[in-house]
């Protein structure tokens, strides 16, 4: 039985359901005859990663043929997505906690609309990427109809795509989306050579979280193994927008389904917010800031600690430090999303943003920024460092990280990060503007959510 076979026979037909536009949109695919998108263990979701949990056996994927330049055959436009298929038993993919071997047979995308509009299916800690690619495997040694009725009969390996301004504009990306076109149910042939290493090159395939789920897609059968890795594909935007504007359609991902009860895990080699031992600044919890050295690896009693009281009269000058170099500081759309940690507001920032010079040393890029402050109710004043012993009612920290490093190693480094820090004076008046109201809003307004994977310090 083929490949292109195997998806017809699990999918309900292309005509009984759409996104948007008809009957049986997301919210009714429950309503489709022989469906299981109602029942219990649906995907995607969003993966809460204060509630992941690391599993020690899921270790390193045995890819065979994820090499091979010749094994990507054609591409189809099938109305939801554009799928490209492989060679029929050429591609396999064992390991990483996968009971036994698996025949990858073709991959896909999610993707949101041309005004860049995020669309990927799964989310991590709230946060949507821009797409999400799809690599889809079968068990080895079932038929069809076992593998769509067994809790593991089929792998789906979910990669991120991250959209930058300086993402990968590399001839891979570039011919993979030089097929894309809006003429449905056509088989075209690639005639390219490019692999699917070539795709996901750059992306620790060490880094994954895992969860048992089901098809994204009608009839959503329970089958399926997922596996999502962490860190993003980075391409061009450029690229990202032929997937809509080729394709002809838009939004095609389904909303994140309830865990119901389950659990996701994640491998050893993926970073995990600390959740069994979690802290506070005030008495609430056990790991209050006098007992913070308690913490599992932590530096909190070294000798190189922060905040600190700034006393005048012991400062010297350094002829050293000349004025800074902002890059993109000025973009009015630098903040991609703000969420709020449960230990502060942080505003994620989008890739571009650079500051150098100063007698940093090196170029640091820009990640996110986040805010400190006191009791209202105490009236107290909450920036973290002092001058003469005074306190500010808030300071603001602008993070950065040096470019020439990953995050991992950033933080190992004694100059890996770089911290711009504003002290916040409290001013008589009334917000000057609608504008400044309304963003006053999105700040306050926030829900705590879970602590988010980038660096809060």
């Amino acid at each position: 039985m083929s490949w292109q076979y195997f998806f017809i026979s699990v999918s309900a037909s292309e005509s009984d359901w759409c996104y948007t536009g008809c009957e049986h949109t997301t919210s009714e695919w429950k309503h489709i005859s022989g469906a299981f998108c109602g029942e219990e263990r649906q995907s995607p979701i969003d993966i809460a990663t204060a509630h992941v949990q690391t599993d020690p056996h899921l270790l390193d994927f045995t890819f065979n043929n994820f090499s091979s330049q010749q094994v990507i055959e054609s591409m189809t436009n099938n109305g939801h997505t554009v799928k490209f298929t492989l060679e029929d038993g050429k591609v396999e993919v064992s390991g990483g906690g996968l009971d036994g071997t698996y025949s990858t047979i073709q991959f896909h995308f999610h993707w949101g609309d041309t005004e860049h509009h995020p669309g990927s299916e799964h989310t991590i800690d709230g946060h949507r990427y821009p797409m999400e690619m799809h690599i889809v495997s079968l068990k080895k040694g079932l038929t069809v109809q076992q593998a769509t009725e067994n809790s593991e009969g089929i792998a789906v390996l979910g990669f991120f795509i991250n959209a930058t301004e300086d993402g990968d504009m590399s001839q891979t990306w570039s011919e993979l989306t030089s097929y894309l076109t809006n003429v449905k149910d056509t088989e075209v042939k690639i005639n390219h050579t490019f692999s699917i290493d070539d795709l996901i090159r750059n992306v620790n395939l060490t880094k994954y979280y895992r969860y048992m789920g089901s098809l994204t897609t009608p009839k959503c059968n329970e089958a399926v193994v997922w596996t999502v890795f962490q860190e993003p594909i980075n391409i061009n935007i450029n690229l990202i927008q032929r997937f809509p504007t080729q394709a002809g359609f838009t939004n095609v991902y389904r909303p994140t389904q309830p865990l119901n009860g389950r659990h996701v895990t994640a491998s050893p080699a993926t970073p995990l917010p600390p959740s069994s031992h979690s802290w506070c600044y005030d008495d609430h919890c056990d790991f209050r800031p006098s007992h913070w050295h308690l913490l599992p690896n932590s530096h909190c009693d070294g000798k190189r600690q922060s905040p600190i009281d700034i006393e005048t009269k012991n400062t010297v000058t350094d002829k050293n430090l000349g004025a800074f170099t902002f890059t993109k500081f000025d973009d009015k759309h630098a903040i991609k999303y703000m969420v709020n940690t449960g230990h502060s507001v942080k505003c994620v920032l989008k890739a571009g943003l650079d500051v150098s010079g100063g007698g940093l040393g090196h170029v640091y890029s820009t990640l996110q920024l986040h805010f400190h402050w006191g009791s209202a109710l105490h009236d107290t004043e909450g920036s973290e460092h002092t001058v003469d012993l005074k306190r500010y009612p808030m300071e603001m920290h602008i993070v950065n990280k040096r470019k020439d490093l990953t995050l991992d190693d950033a933080v190992l480094a004694p100059n890996g990060l770089a911290v711009l820090g504003f002290f916040i004076e409290a001013v008589p008046g009334k917000i000057s503007s609608r504008s400044e109201a309304t963003e006053a809003q999105k700040l306050t307004s926030l829900k705590r959510s879970p602590l988010m994977t980038c660096l809060a310090i």
